[in-house]
């Protein structure tokens, strides 16, 4: 899978220009965004991501600090203060964008984080260079030229609201695209058919996409890309979450559900990712394979689920590197460092034998567990201290505690959970110090 995939982030739409509320900073999760990002389609790697804002402000330090976790490269823009009508941010971003196109142009698809209607005129050059435009924004505060232009769009929800389940589409009045519109009689009456089976109600709406005359032409024509059928799929299940059937990605709930249908997922070249007929596949695109029972208890995907939501185990390599953080944590006992400091001062003490970022990783796993008490609460773990809570006192504690950790994140997701497949995912390093007492085998 090549890195083909660039994203940017209109911060000062994201904030509805800089007179913003301290709920909304409060409340606005670029992590969340990029999660969404993520689970709509499996567009390859992420090549470069560029936040746009005037980070100079200091209302945005929490902000700061969580790009900076995420990897995205902030982007000084000023001309704010004085004129909050005036978007400069747009302006570099659409210059950057550009200038990709001809200095990296093995970049296909484009994301472009804003509602701003500004947009549709940069997402209809993108297509002149035959590249794949993405909108992701506050569906309420989205331009409609800029969504129609874009080849799909994800919508967020607005921090600001009152009542907002995460990401999820919830009565008709925000169904936005026009195929799912048009079969919302259809997908109702399966409602109805199918009202506590999640996977055959949404094989259902996938069997009305293959009926329905049109959307069967257009399958064969072009393909219907995943957001559309989210949106019906949400319709559907109001509050859906792939990951409640042990999915971390849209993408890979549908190569499940697709098994036994005459459906299938599609990764065309220098395209995104689409559902088509079985007997309509493009010539040179790439099949997704369908997924069964065996693949949710895979090695793969648990770690996939390790890797997703939150708590986040991503998990280093290699595993002996945790043990070394563990026995690291032990003869030097966290009391309020920060965390920048925790990663430089363990970094140090365990060269060259285990790299900097491997030590980052190791601390962040043991973040997720819970082993540190972490101040101040609500802001990015880059802006918190951490303190080793005082009843990890050995390294074998230390390493049950993330046993247990990574075995209830896995059962959230997949349940029973096969306990074979986490010890071969931890391996004998990690076994090796495992509590004999752990409440699952090792």
């Amino acid at each position: 899978m090549s890195f083909n995939v660039a994203i940017f982030y209109d911060i000062e739409n994201l904030l509805k220009g800089y007179n913003f509320s301290q709920q909304l900073i409060n409340n606005l999760s670029i992590t969340n965004i990029v999660k969404e990002i993520n689970e709509t389609e499996d567009l390859g790697k992420i090549a470069l991501q560029r936040a746009y804002a005037n980070w100079s402000d200091p209302r945005l330090g929490t902000l700061r600090g969580e790009i900076n976790e995420l990897g995205i490269d902030p982007i000084q823009v000023f001309g704010f203060s004085r004129d909050h009508k005036k978007n400069a941010a747009d302006i570099q971003l659409t210059i950057d964008a550009i200038d990709l196109v001809h200095i990296r142009p093995a970049i296909e698809f484009y994301i472009i984080v804003s509602g701003d209607g500004g947009f549709a005129a940069l997402a209809k050059k993108l297509h002149e260079y035959g590249k794949t435009v993405i909108g992701c924004a506050y569906q309420n505060m989205s331009n409609r030229i800029f969504m129609a232009v874009c080849d799909a769009f994800i919508p967020i929800p607005d921090p600001e609201a009152q009542e907002q389940p995460n990401f999820r589409i919830t009565n008709l009045n925000q169904i936005t695209d026009p195929k799912v519109v048009r079969l919302i009689p259809l997908i109702s009456e399966a409602v109805k058919n199918h009202p506590d089976d999640g996977v055959a109600l949404t094989k259902a709406v996938l069997n009305i996409f293959a009926e329905d005359t049109i959307s069967c032409k257009l399958m064969k024509e072009t393909g219907i890309y995943l957001s559309s059928i989210r949106e019906a799929v949400r319709y559907a299940i109001p509050g859906f979450q792939q990951s409640k059937f042990g999915f971390p990605k849209f993408t890979e709930f549908l190569q499940y559900v697709c098994k036994d249908t005459p459906l299938c997922i599609v990764r065309p070249e220098h395209s995104a990712i689409f559902l088509t007929l079985k007997d309509s596949i493009p010539v040179g695109a790439e099949v997704l394979p369908e997924l069964d029972v065996k693949y949710l208890h895979s090695v793969q995907h648990y770690r996939s689920i390790l890797a997703t939501g939150s708590p986040m185990f991503r998990l280093p390599s290699p595993m002996k590197a945790l043990q070394k953080i563990a026995e690291w944590l032990i003869q030097n006992p966290l009391k309020q460092e920060i965390f920048g400091t925790v990663i430089d001062n363990a970094a140090q003490a365990n060269s060259p034998e285990i790299d900097p970022e491997t030590v980052k990783l190791s601390i962040l796993c043991f973040a997720s567990t819970g082993i540190f008490n972490q101040s101040p609460d609500n802001v990015a773990i880059s802006e918190q201290t951490l303190t080793l809570k005082d009843e990890y006192t050995t390294v074998s504690n230390i390493m049950s505690a993330l046993q247990q950790g990574i075995h209830n994140k896995i059962f959230n997701s997949v349940t029973p959970v096969n306990d074979e497949t986490i010890s071969t995912l931890l391996s004998e390093e990690l076994a090796k110090c495992s509590n004999p007492n752990s409440s699952f085998p090792v």
